[in-house]
């Protein structure tokens, strides 16, 4: 069903007392979901997980749904069990205007009563450290390392009028809101890993980042300095070769810009890179073969991936779980989108917690990649109404 989405409100209209309400938003799609007709919870990486979706999709054609579609969130680690359900009822409907005038729900204030970072500061310092003390040694070239901020709000989080909140300051993102078992992944993610409409597929990676300031020409300069920064070029392009590398066997037409781009949310600047391929029609890979093709890039976890990997399980001391792994949806027909979950949180009552990483290469300052990782957690804190120094 297809539905011009008239305003902000309009993804809001099923009962928000529900638990299982899912929504993802980009500037092709609106997808809502709502209700469980059944669940997919083993890991992409499992054998049979092609099987398994086949199947899923089968059993409700038998039942007469003529497209069914599948939503949900795929974890940083792919041999760690995905979180996707076949909805009950869903609709794909036309996104919301994204020129429309923003607006921000004064009232939708929350006052932190605690708050602690994992790693801390010294030890995060410490991770990186770490990390550059090995470029020289061997093979390594990039690995992301994160941190998590958890909150706890004096009152349980309005899960409607926060995503209310996101989708007005940040309209240009992926917006998304997945239910998990006992809490919710919520977020505007700026980041594409992949989209497949047909036989065309796009993605639209990030890396290099900077953080922007309310002063026009200061902000102005961080773009420049960002645009210009050898490091962040160097760090953007190791995701676009990897990209490029993972996807040139599968597809034909592959088109990138030689030059990345600048873009921007309310928070940060980013160099963009946008590619788009046409799939070979004598094979045509589903678009969980396409995700286990490039997920995960080095904008989340590093290169070499396996050798990079390594790294983050040594040395972060938290699970990541679904944060940057996937959110998004696909169909019975092959169609989907899958952004990267960042920009992000994930909300059980009053409790929150935020995520943020940093691409740490050979010309990284520690002290530089903590305040980034904390400029990229203002974006949520924002949409909380959080004016609190947690940061």
């Amino acid at each position: 069903m297809d539905i011009t989405s008239p305003s902000y409100a309009r993804p809001f209209a099923l009962n928000p007392s529900q638990d299982d309400l899912f929504l993802f938003n980009s500037s092709f799609n609106l997808v809502r979901t709502n209700g469980i007709s059944q669940r997919l919870n083993i890991p992409v990486l499992d054998h049979t997980f092609s099987q398994e979706v086949d199947a899923l999709f089968s059993k409700e054609k038998s039942q007469g749904k003529v497209n069914p579609i599948l939503v949900g969130a795929i974890p940083f680690d792919m041999s760690q069990p995905a979180h996707l359900v076949v909805p009950e009822w869903y609709e794909k409907v036309t996104p919301m205007d994204r020129t429309m005038t923003p607006f921000v729900d004064p009232d939708f204030v929350h006052y932190v009563h605690e708050s602690g970072f994992a790693p801390s500061h010294v030890d995060f310092i410490g991770m990186i450290e770490d990390v550059l003390s090995r470029f020289a040694s061997d093979s390594l070239k990039k690995v992301v390392l994160s941190k998590i901020l958890k909150l706890t709000l004096d009152k349980k989080v309005d899960i409607p009028r926060l995503l209310a909140n996101i989708m007005a300051q940040n309209p240009s993102a992926y917006h998304f809101s997945v239910p998990l078992d006992n809490s919710v992944l919520i977020g505007a993610s700026p980041e594409l890993l992949i989209r497949k409409q047909g036989n065309k597929i796009f993605s639209n990676p990030l890396a290099g980042s900077s953080k922007r300031s309310n002063d026009i020409d200061a902000d102005k300069q961080a773009a420049i300095t960002l645009s210009n920064s050898s490091k962040d070029r160097y760090e953007h392009q190791l995701v676009v070769d990897a990209i490029r590398s993972a996807l040139q066997p599968i597809v034909k037409n592959l088109k990138a810009r030689e030059e990345p781009s600048l873009i921007s949310t309310p928070t940060m600047w980013h160099l963009s890179t946008h590619i788009e391929a046409t799939l070979s029609s004598v094979y045509t890979p589903s678009i969980f073969d396409l995700i286990k093709c490039i997920h995960p890039t080095p904008a989340m976890c590093g290169t070499p991936t396996l050798q990079a990997k390594s790294h983050i399980e040594s040395l972060e001391p938290h699970q990541r779980g679904f944060f940057s792994g996937l959110v998004g949806w696909c169909d019975a027909q092959g169609n989907g989108e899958w952004a990267i979950a960042i920009r992000c949180a994930q909300v059980s009552g009053e409790k929150v917690t935020l995520f943020a990483g940093a691409g740490v290469v050979p010309d990284s300052d520690p002290e530089s990649e903590w305040l980034e990782t904390s400029a990229k957690m203002r974006t949520m804190l924002n949409a909380f109404g959080i004016k609190d120094d947690v940061i």
